[in-house]
Formats: C-alpha cells, sequence, structure tokens
C-alpha cells in the first residue's frame, strides 16, 4: 500500500538505530499510525528540519501492517509558539497519542486537532481552547459529556443549579452526597461548556477538573507527564510573580 501527500501532524518522535527515527502521526484519513524514517537524521536528509511535532505536514509512506516507511515530507504551513501555547500543544500531542487507537481514522477530529494547534500558537492563554478540544475529543470517542440534562433522570441542567460528575455514572443533582471520584460543578459552567463560551477565567477551574476526571479512565491508569510538565511550570510562574 502507498499513501501520497496526507494531511498529517507528528504526535512524537524518537531516535531509531543510527540515523533513523520512530514517529508516531496523527492522520486525516488513516488515523494514527507508525512510521520509520530511515536516514531522517542524517545531515543530508531531505526532511530535516520537517519532521517535527505540531507542525502541520503532508507526508507519503508505504508498507502495512502496523509500522510503514516514510516515503516522503511537505510541509503544509508552520505554527510558531509562545508561552505556555508551546507545552499545551505538547499536552494536546500526548492525549491523542494516548487515547486513539492505532489505524482507526477520525477525519473531524483531526480537524478539531488542527485548529486547536493553530490557536495555541497564537495565545498565551490555552485554557479555553484546550477546553473545547478535550470536549470534542470525549464526544468523537462516543463518551460526550451530560452538559445539558442528568444522567439517570434527564431533568434539564439549570444555570443556578450545582452537579456532581461521576466519570462511571455521569452526572446528577448535588444533593450533598458527594463521593471520593465526584467533581463538583455549577449549572452555568456545565452550559457553558456546552454553548462553547469558556473564555471566562471564572468557569475555567471547574472545567478542568470536570474534564480531566472525564478524561482519566481513557488514560490507562497513567497521567500525562505533559499535564504534569504544565501545572509544575505555572506554579513556577506563580511563586516567580
Amino acid at each position: 500500500m502507498r499513501v501520497d501527500l496526507e494531511p498529517a501532524f507528528i504526535l512524537h518522535r524518537r531516535p531509531y538505530r543510527d540515523t533513523s527515527l520512530l514517529i508516531d502521526a496523527f492522520t486525516r484519513g488513516y488515523g494514527r499510525i507508525g512510521l520509520v524514517a530511515r536516514g531522517a537524521r542524517s545531515p543530508r536528509a531531505r526532511s530535516r528540519g520537517l519532521l517535527e511535532p505540531m507542525q502541520p505536514l503532508r507526508l507519503s509512506w508505504r508498507g502495512r501492517g502496523e509500522l510503514h516507511t516514510l516515503a516522503g515530507t511537505e510541509a503544509g504551513g508552520r505554527f510558531t509558539w509562545q508561552g505556555d501555547g508551546l507545552y499545551a500543544g505538547f499536552y494536546a500531542c500526548e492525549l491523542v497519542l494516548r487515547v486513539l487507537a492505532r489505524d482507526d481514522p477520525h477525519a473531524d477530529l483531526f480537524d478539531r486537532f488542527a485548529v486547536l494547534l493553530e490557536a495555541l500558537s497564537g495565545t498565551a492563554d490555552p485554557g479555553p481552547a484546550l477546553r473545547l478540544f478535550e470536549r470534542d475529543l470525549l464526544a468523537d470517542l462516543g463518551y460526550a459529556l451530560p452538559l445539558t440534562a442528568e444522567s439517570a433522570t434527564g431533568e434539564a441542567v439549570f444555570p443556578a443549579g450545582s452537579y456532581l460528575f461521576n466519570p462511571r455514572a455521569g452526572l446528577r443533582a448535588n444533593q450533598g452526597d458527594k463521593q471520593p471520584d465526584d467533581v463538583a460543578v455549577g449549572g452555568a459552567e456545565l452550559l457553558a461548556l456546552d454553548r462553547g463560551e469558556v473564555d471566562d477565567p471564572a468557569v475555567a477551574p471547574a472545567l478542568r477538573r470536570l474534564l480531566a476526571a472525564a478524561l482519566t479512565p481513557h488514560l490507562g491508569g497513567r497521567p500525562l507527564q505533559s499535564s504534569r510538565t504544565l501545572q509544575s511550570l505555572r506554579r513556577f510562574q506563580s511563586e516567580e510573580s
């Protein structure tokens, strides 16, 4: 099988043998795939400088099985990072790498991922863009968050209401029966996430906790390393200010 000039982003890469790279890429039409880029670290490699994570690319490859051979690379644009956007981009890449199975196409999610990376490259506050992508990622996986109605009763969420979310049981009204795995969230915050209106700093902490709880079951019991790095950076910046 040969694929030519498929839109793609590199999620992760690591050295392989003397001059090659092993690459995890997210492609629009083929989902997450594994590639070996032979000779990519050689000083004379044509792809040298192109095979960077989080940059829009068009990749060509050949072969079958779990690991394909990279046959060509073209730049599809260029993102420039600033502030926390760089770390947030690595977080998004690790998230996609961890939750998506190989060779499972997610074209709509790929398009959202491209929008996310473009947004992160132009902002010093990655939170709002990340929350929307996390919401859409869960929906694309078939685990959409209950944002407008309680899970068991179907009762509508009210802006003034207080609710508890549990990743296994869903959303319910807060009646003072909070359990260890429950996350408290207000109705106004749930409805804001449903509308995509997440720029208000007042809703940020609750939405961050909500989405972290919803994503945790999909991470195989291991926290995201990039998330820890971003949190440590924010603590350091807070202490320095």
